[in-house]
């Protein structure tokens, strides 16, 4: 029987869907529009297709959202949600292969919710499902070293942690990522300006001019509303008054992976002093953000390529190495 292998990375803002010989197939929110006739719950659409039916008004159908803070909030949709994107990155017409899973998962989760994300992968379609940890895959996906100091900043989560090839050393999971950057900036708004901003609106500032280079004033007019939702204005933001609510943010983050330095074993010290810290997440894209924390911790900070699925491509290389990936989860054969 034919199989495919796949890595999904379970992220609550997007999905990734990686295949073994051919990389990144699914890049697309986590989001799913759901029908519920008769009492059953039917998938309308998924992912970006679904996105674009929030517009739509009156329709028969909800918008859901089946993943917060990397757990899964609504079994049955994600289910469905994830049993189209599988469909979509393994086509078939008759025989369907043995698909086998590799899910990326926040480091700060329970075995509770690991089950969870495992039923409900296997109810989408997968044969088999292993739970790996987030740090790890951006790890496994690294030049061969002895350890590695992982900064992942997703969507609503952080992950902190220094590993080795026994697994992770010591690595928690904060609740600080892109979207606390946008509730920063809609607070902002409100509290200076005494009006308010779409949370999309906040996403368009944070790409275009939130960075954290000292003494950038890059300016943005946004659409705003009063905060009784009467009347509309315009104003002007500049990246340097936006520093300070998102440097609390991100001076969070630092603060407590300066504490974890503090746990770096020995053994592990040179390795990771030379080959520096690997920020990665949609967040990483952020102007400035890896000097900075260079700058604060002293040590190098590395971007990959492509930050936001470094975990998903990362964790592709378990299927070549399955003894490694037994010995991080903690079982004798794969």
């Amino acid at each position: 029987m034919k199989q495919a292998e796949l890595v999904i990375d379970i992220g609550s803002r997007n999905t990734t869907v990686c295949s073994r010989g051919v990389g990144v197939l699914i890049h697309e929110p986590t989001v799913a529009a759901i029908s519920n006739r008769g009492g059953k719950m039917a998938l309308v659409q998924a992912g970006r297709q679904a996105e674009r039916l929030a517009a739509v008004k009156q329709a028969d159908f909800q918008i859901l959202n089946p993943v917060k803070e990397g757990t899964i909030f609504h079994e049955r949709a994600a289910a469905l949600m994830y049993r189209e994107f599988i469909r979509r990155a393994v086509p078939y017409r008759i025989f369907k292969p043995k698909i086998k899973v590799i899910a990326c998962v926040s480091c700060g989760i329970g075995n509770m919710d690991k089950r969870t994300i495992e039923r409900v992968l296997l109810k989408a379609g997968a044969d088999e499902v292993t739970i790996i940890e987030s740090p790890l895959a951006v790890f496994e996906g690294m030049e061969r070293r002895e350890g590695a100091f992982v900064i992942d900043i997703g969507a609503s989560k952080s992950e902190i942690a220094v590993c080795d090839e026994n697994g992770i050393i010591a690595g928690c999971s904060l609740n600080i990522g892109g979207d606390a950057i946008n509730n920063a900036i809609v607070d902002y708004v409100v509290d200076v300006y005494r009006c308010k901003i779409r949370m999309s609106g906040a996403e368009d500032v944070k790409r275009q001019i939130v960075n954290m280079y000292e003494g950038d004033r890059s300016p943005i007019v946004v659409n705003t509303e009063s905060l009784h939702g009467e009347d509309r204005a315009r104003i002007k933001l500049t990246a340097a008054e936006l520093r300070e609510p998102v440097g609390r943010l991100i001076d969070k983050i630092v603060e407590v992976a300066f504490n974890m330095s503090a746990q770096i074993p020995e053994s592990i010290a040179m390795d990771i002093c030379n080959g520096g810290i690997t920020l990665c997440g949609g967040t990483a894209y952020m102007p400035g953000l890896a000097d900075y924390i260079e700058r604060k911790l002293e040590i190098p900070v590395y971007v990959p390529d492509m930050p936001e699925t470094a975990a998903a491509m990362g964790a592709l290389g378990f299927y070549r190495d399955k003894e490694r990936l037994a010995s991080f989860i903690n079982v004798e054969n794969l």
